[in-house]
């Protein structure tokens, strides 16, 4: 198992993946910012947008707000944000994760004395609304994407608790709002990571054998249908576009969301000596994307039916192995990037995450402090672009 197959049984596993420090490379477009290295700057600061970490909101602006319940990824991992804000921007819906008893993810379940088909957690998704107030949508659930007309889509499990050994295996429902009834949109359940609408078309992944992913796109209840084999990079900003990574994460596409049809294609590979793979869970801003990739950051340039690879920002081998997750534009000209860092746990030390805010333009970035990487520090974010990602 290779490239994006590799990291998406990672992540589905709850780990995280790392960077710190970067340097920029002009890929093949030749423009764009200027070639150099990208200096990491080691700041108090946290990143100039909302981000949820343990069980708090920060609002970027050195306010913070108690959540009722500690935030989680858990069997999702950046397949899917931890925290969705609300069409309007106040409100978050985020996940969560209620063990039922202690694992130690560096033991098999035998040498725990856990049984095949024992319980060992339920997620959850709740609610913090621009009141203040914070409830459980589902339990059971997880992946949330919330639509400009409020419907709000998720996945939900046939039994709501996680089992040793067993297929975690539900159905996507939509909600016509938060407190709606549920419908589901799938017809057969499956181990499902509901990603984010474009427009009123509904993408959410289906996981097979080796923790293969394939992005189905739903125009309505039991109206889902292929549209890829991969991972989704972005949706576009008019909900009509998104961008895949294929399989083995080697090539990108873009594609029409209601026809399928390619738009561009790109063997980044060719693109950059620099590149083995792209992932997943980027940003689009304009006609640029940015991706997690296996140097660290990749940029490309989307316009007249092509995919350019416009920079490729690296990390340094020796001290972060993987790649920055979640990169999210944070300007209307695509020069600042905001990222999450997990440096996964070494030397008996456990892990730890960091907040990226880069300036592409002066080749700069501001780190935050540190983080236990088990309180999960992430942007509150919302792929699905109601309201504008920023």
């Amino acid at each position: 198992m290779r490239g994006k197959a590799k990291r998406a049984a990672a992540v589905l596993a709850g780990a995280g993946v790392a960077a710190t420090a970067l340097a920029l490379t002009i890929g093949a477009s030749g423009g764009g910012p200027r070639t150099g290295s990208l200096v990491v700057h080691a700041s108090a600061k946290g990143p100039p947008l909302r981000f949820v970490r343990g069980n708090a909101v920060y609002d970027g602006k050195g306010g913070r707000s108690q959540l009722a319940a500690e935030v989680s990824g858990a069997l999702m991992g950046p397949l899917s944000p931890v925290a969705v804000s609300s069409p309007n921007g106040s409100g978050i819906v985020y996940g969560t994760w209620q063990p039922l008893r202690a694992v130690d993810p560096r033991l098999s379940f035998s040498k725990q004395g856990i049984a095949d088909g024992e319980a060992l957690g339920v997620p959850s998704i709740r609610l913090r609304d621009d009141a203040g107030r914070d409830s459980v949508i589902e339990r059971g659930a997880y992946s949330a994407a919330w639509r400009s007309d409020g419907a709000l889509a998720y996945f939900k499990g046939a039994d709501a608790r996680f089992r040793a050994n067993r297929p975690y295996v539900g159905d996507v429902f939509v909600r016509s709002g938060a407190h709606g009834r549920s419908v589901s949109w799938t017809d057969a359940p499956a181990r499902y990571v509901v990603y984010a609408w474009a427009g009123d078309r509904l993408l959410f992944y289906r996981v097979g054998e080796g923790e293969s992913l394939e992005l189905l796109v739903a125009d309505g209840p039991g109206r889902a249908r292929p549209l890829a084999d991969g991972s989704a990079v972005a949706v576009s900003p008019d909900g009509q576009r998104v961008m895949v990574a294929s399989p083995d994460a080697t090539s990108v596409r873009v594609l029409d969301v209601a026809t399928g049809r390619e738009q561009g294609w790109l063997d980044v590979t060719t693109a950059s000596p620099s590149l083995r793979w792209v992932g997943y869970s980027g940003s689009w801003t304009g006609d640029d994307i940015v991706a997690p990739a296996s140097a660290g950051l990749a940029v490309f340039h989307v316009g007249g039916g092509s995919i350019a690879l416009d920079q490729v920002l690296a990390l340094d081998p020796s001290q972060f192995p993987a790649g920055a997750q979640e990169p999210r534009f944070t300007d209307a000209a695509a020069m600042h990037v905001a990222a999450t860092a997990d440096v996964p746990p070494q030397d008996g030390l456990g892990g730890v995450s960091y907040f990226l805010d880069c300036d592409r333009g002066a080749l700069t970035c501001d780190r935050s402090d540190s983080a236990p990487a088990t309180e999960w520090p992430r942007l509150v974010t919302n792929p699905s672009r109601p309201g504008g990602e920023r």
